[in-house]
């Protein structure tokens, strides 16, 4: 990783479908290969399904989903083999995963580069600013605004429900 300087704040840039997003480097427990997920009935669309970390149940939410990318004209890819998948810290202490295309990056981005903009302007509210650097356009994404509080509710109980099932499955493994 590049030297931070003060004043800067490190993302992580990623491919989403067509475009570019980042999070925070300090909301990123982990990257990693997606692997086999549960997938629970009645899941909502936007989640791919629940990974097993470690004994911890994680949702795995597909952002190309949920910003509704296709309707939209983006070039979506399903995940596959070489899917990647961002394990982000929820505030209350819990993870969520996100798909994403390819990790690119982490840069040092200074507070000049980014241009704050409207909590409705883009992607369903759940960008904070769009960074640029270069010729590059970059949205940074606001974990806290990814998904809405009723949505948040839906999303912990599926979690509940799978932890659940991962703990019975571990202590009763035939």
């Amino acid at each position: 990783m590049n030297h931070i300087q003060p004043g800067t704040h490190p993302l992580l840039i990623f491919s989403l479908a067509d475009c570019l997003a980042a999070f925070p480097v300090a909301e990123i427990e982990r990257i990693t290969a997606l692997a086999e997920l549960a997938r629970p009935p009645g899941l909502p669309p936007v989640l791919e399904g629940v990974l097993n970390l470690a004994g911890a149940a994680v949702p795995v939410l597909r952002l190309d989903r949920l910003f509704d990318f296709k309707a939209q004209g983006f070039k979506t890819q399903h995940p596959g083999l070489y899917s990647i998948l961002i394990i982000l810290r929820c505030g209350n202490g819990g993870k969520i995963a996100v798909l994403a295309d390819r990790v690119n990056e982490i840069l040092p981005v200074s507070s000049d580069a980014m241009h704050p903009i409207g909590k409705e302007d883009i992607f369903r509210g759940c960008a904070d600013a769009i960074v640029t650097f270069g010729q590059e356009t970059t949205y940074l994404l606001s974990i806290n605004r990814l998904l809405l509080a009723k949505e948040q509710r839906l999303l912990a109980q599926f979690q509940a429900m799978e932890q659940v099932r991962l703990e019975k499955w571990e202590a009763d493994p035939a």
